[in-house]
């Protein structure tokens, strides 16, 4: 629940994704300014750089040295948050002067008092000159030695003091609300959330390049913004999202029928409990840091079911296994929690295919132009009874495309600021019907 309201609350505040909503409320004390985050490299066609949490600040990885200046963080001033929604309130946010309206499809509250903190660029600039990295630094070497990017975080925004997030479930005759009750025997409940005074909810990063010891912060970065060089190493991504899918995903489809059938079990109950799917993210993302030491933690037995087969492999199945279920829970990870239950809908009543090519379909129109709106064959859902059609329009109109048909055309209008969304249900649905083939 922590991670979907920081992930809400970071749109809100700025949609062009800048602003990096924090994962684990228990790491949130490693996303202040001037902490250190590392982020492994974007191997995914639909995802951005995930940032990791690491035990150091930038002064702790400098050669000693005189600095004067105090390594002084601001504050910015605060800002208060409310959004209520329930039946057809809405609920307004106004941050640095830009207003926005929040939506949901559950009764929510949300009411927070926030901070923001940051370090000045001149700060960082006038350090960088004086002191350089300590390469000979174990954090340092074993960063370059894995490739992985280094951060450093200039700007934080902090809840100003506690709080608690209030949701109650009431989607009365919903689809959504239909799905929840038949996989969670309940119609009403209510969760609440309590966010501590200063608790980090999301934070800006600013990439580093370092070479020899000197380190510079990078203002406009790109694509190819690497923190160290790369001798001879071939940046070229994967071009073919279905390819992209097969390949991480082969693994997977060669796994006995025990196996196999541990592996639907783990995804199931991940789909239907986020907080599961979010604990299986993290041990395995643990697992592939760790392999030579890892244990399994979990007590849910059919996630355990499945992580009990990982010790006692080779190091290579290891490393190919885990990595494979985590690109499958990293893709779950990216929807929200309302399009995961209807993802499981779907996967139940045996309507991926269609609704894997609708999407494929979607992805490749160009939202830049006549504004986003697009013209597709309604063919591509005539195998759809009504209530599939429900769900396949409900689902993909989270990811940011709404579509109607109308006659023989499928009339739709997309934003460009949520592709990355709609191909992450795209890898989803992929990834999903493969697996169903091979079973």
């Amino acid at each position: 629940m922590f991670h979907r309201e920081t992930k809400f609350l970071a749109k809100q505040l700025d949609s062009s994704g800048k602003l990096i909503p924090v994962y684990s409320i228990n790491d949130q004390e490693h996303f202040k300014p001037l902490c250190l985050v590392q982020g492994k490299e974007k191997d995914f066609f639909w995802k951005s750089e995930r940032y990791y949490r690491t035990e150091f600040k930038i002064s702790d990885v400098l050669v000693p040295g005189h600095y004067n200046k105090n390594l002084d963080v601001q504050d910015a001033g605060s800002v208060r948050v409310e959004h209520t929604v329930d039946g057809s309130v809405e609920g307004n946010i106004n941050f640095e002067n830009v207003e926005v309206k929040g939506l949901a499809k559950m009764s929510q509250e949300r009411s927070i008092n926030m901070k923001k903190t940051f370090v000045s660029v001149q700060v960082l600039e006038s350090l960088q000159r004086e002191r350089k990295i300590n390469m000979e630094h174990s954090f340092i070497t074993q960063l370059k030695n894995q490739r992985r990017n280094l951060y450093v975080i200039h700007e934080a925004v902090h809840a100003s003091e506690e709080t608690t997030f209030k949701d109650s479930n009431r989607l009365e005759g919903s689809i959504i609300a239909q799905i929840y009750v038949k996989l969670h025997g309940a119609r009403n409940s209510k969760r609440d959330l309590t966010i501590p005074k200063d608790c980090v909810l999301a934070f800006r990063v600013m990439p580093l390049i370092i070479e020899d010891g000197s380190w510079n912060p990078v203002y406009v970065p790109t694509k190819k913004t690497k923190t160290f060089a790369r001798d001879g190493v071939s940046e070229e991504g994967i071009g073919d999202p279905q390819k992209e899918v097969e390949q991480k995903c082969e693994v997977l489809t060669a796994l006995s029928a025990d196996l196999s059938a541990k592996f639907f079990n783990c995804i199931k109950t991940a789909i239907k409990n986020i907080n599961l799917l979010q604990e299986l993210v993290l041990e395995l993302e643990w697992a592939l840091d760790n392999p030579d030491a890892y244990q399994v933690k979990t007590e849910n037995p059919d996630l355990r079911d499945l992580l009990q087969c990982l010790p006692g492999t080779t190091t290579v199945l290891f490393l190919d296994l885990a990595g494979a279920i985590l690109y499958v829970a990293h893709a779950l990870d990216e929807l929200t929690e309302d399009q995961l239950l209807l993802v499981y809908e779907s996967m139940e009543r045996k309507i991926l295919p269609p609704q894997l090519e609708l999407v494929k379909n979607i992805l490749k129109q160009d939202f830049h132009q006549n504004n986003g709106a697009f013209h597709l064959d309604a063919k591509l859902l005539s195998s759809l009874k009504e209530e599939q059609l429900n769900i396949t329009k409900a689902m993909i109109e989270i990811s940011g495309v709404m579509f109607q048909i109308d006659g023989p055309f499928l009339n739709g209008i997309g934003n460009p600021d949520d592709s990355s969304a709609l191909a992450a249900l795209y890898v989803v649905l992929c990834i999903l019907h493969l697996l169903t083939k091979s079973k």
